[in-house]
């Protein structure tokens, strides 16, 4: 009997080593992977890193727009996509609701800022000359409707998958910004002229009316 179960015994004791090697390295390999993985996850944070100035800030529920005094949309929201936000040379930040107001905010405080957008797929900052704008039907803020990609192949996907949609040159946006704001402010004058106009008139009408007395 002693013969049979020291045989027995010897080889729970194998088994049982064997056991033990597998389980440690199956340890190893989850390790490795888990290793793997946040290398992995570092190297994405680098990439998007990359993108994003760290001085760069987030708009809070009551930000406006420096421009036009308009609400500035957070970043989980629909119209968050875009928001602008400029990093001015005193290092402060301005925040703007569209593209529009960014770029008449440069002229009319005579600036040159660094300008950031958001990028269309991942919602992160990204420097608007980094990145493809596409003039779409979409509905944004001030009516502007420009979108940006920081993959320029995810910007072509979405002019294949929409057809109105086409890619704009920063130089052509900001003319139009200028143009639209040059009759913005004809507008204003004349308004503000035809109310000095009108308060005119009403003054001769009525010295007129004490004359006839």
């Amino acid at each position: 009997m002693k013969k049979l179960w020291l045989p027995a015994l010897l080889l729970l004791f194998v088994l049982a080593a064997c056991g033990s090697e597998k389980a440690q390295d199956k340890e190893k390999e989850t390790e490795q992977e888990a290793t793997k993985n946040e290398t992995e996850t570092m190297k994405d944070s680098v990439q998007v890193a990359s993108l994003v100035d760290p001085r760069l800030q987030e708009p809070k529920e009551d930000t406006v727009c420096e421009m036009c005094n308009m609400k500035v949309y957070m970043k989980d929201h629909e119209m968050g996509v875009f928001s602008a936000q400029a990093i001015k040379a005193d290092g402060s930040i301005a925040f703007y609701d569209d593209i529009g107001c960014l770029l008449n905010a440069e002229v009319a405080n005579e600036e040159k800022n660094e300008k950031f957008v958001r990028d269309f797929v991942t919602k992160n900052w990204a420097k608007v000359e980094d990145v493809t704008i596409v003039k779409t039907e979409l509905k944004s803020p001030m009516n502007w409707g420009y979108i940006y990609f920081v993959d320029k192949a995810e910007a072509d996907k979405y002019i294949q998958e929409n057809s109105n949609a086409y890619v704009e040159d920063l130089q052509k946006i900001t003319d139009d910004a200028l143009e639209r704001r040059k009759k913005m402010m004809q507008k204003k004058a004349e308004e503000e002229n035809g109310e000095s106009g009108s308060v005119h008139s009403n003054e001769m009408n009525h010295e007129q009316e004490g004359h006839s007395h």
